[in-house]
Order: C-alpha cells, then structure tokens, then sequence
C-alpha cells in the first residue's frame, strides 16, 4: 500500500505541474487584418476573422538597433513560423532594415510584413508585423509558376 500512494502522489504533482505549465503559456495577441500588432520572441499573433497564426519563434542576440540610441538600421536573424488550419510554413530570416522598411513574407494567400525590430529593456527582441491578403494578380503568377 505504500507504494500505491506514493505513485498516487508522483501522479498529483505531476498533474499540478502539468497544470502550472499551461497556464503560463501565453495566450495568442489578437490582430486584424492590415492593422500593425507587436510580437515578442516566443509570442503568436492569431489574424481574425481569419485565423492565421504568426509566430515569432526565434531572434538573434544581435538582432535589433545598431545602437541603443541609433535605430538608423535594424538587423534581423531568425524564425517565423507561420499556420492556417492544415498549412504551416517555418521561414528562416535576415534581414538589414531602415526606420521604414519592412520584410515580406508570403504565405498562403497572405502576405506577412515584419519591421521595427527592437530590443527591450530586460534584452528581449520584438517586431512589429502587420498581415495582408495578397492581390489576387500575386496569386494567380504564384500558380503560373507551378
């Protein structure tokens, strides 16, 4: 009977956690189609009404300003993972951006632009991303081409 309770209590702090780990997973930042959202590295953007899920896997220490006080350029080297229902993509990143410019991604119809790379105070990165349908022109030469 020994045994039986100490397995039974292995089982209990497991369960709590399991349970403690859940909850602190982030939940998702909500976002809207053609309307900027800012994503830190391990957090998911969901697009409504469309469902689409951009997250910013993984950024390197050097990504961000060249300079605390000089964001005349931003670098970036990392992943975005990207899914719609069944379709997922992982795009590997780098990129040498000024104040405005941004990165395009395309991704099932959609079109992914990220810029205004950053690092934040406790040296965490960030990237302000906003999501686009593509034109149906950019669709069609996208199935021409296979």
């Amino acid at each position: 009977m020994r045994h039986g309770r100490q397995v039974q209590a292995l089982m209990v702090l497991a369960l709590i956690a399991a349970g403690s780990a859940a909850s602190a997973a982030e939940p998702a930042v909500e976002a809207e189609l053609e309307l900027p959202f800012v994503l830190a590295v391990g957090q998911t953007g969901r697009v409504e009404p469309e469902g689409l899920e951009v997250t910013l896997r993984s950024a390197s220490d050097d990504s961000g300003c060249l300079a605390p006080d000089d964001c005349s350029l931003a670098t970036f080297k990392g992943t975005i993972a990207m899914r719609l229902g069944e379709k997922k993509d992982l795009a590997t990143v780098q990129a040498i951006m000024g104040p405005d410019q941004i990165t395009n991604i395309d991704f099932a119809g959609y079109e992914i632009r990220f810029g205004s790379v950053r690092r934040l105070d406790q040296g965490d990165i960030q990237a302000t991303f906003m999501v686009t349908k593509a034109s149906e022109e950019e669709e069609e030469e996208k199935e021409d081409e296979r």
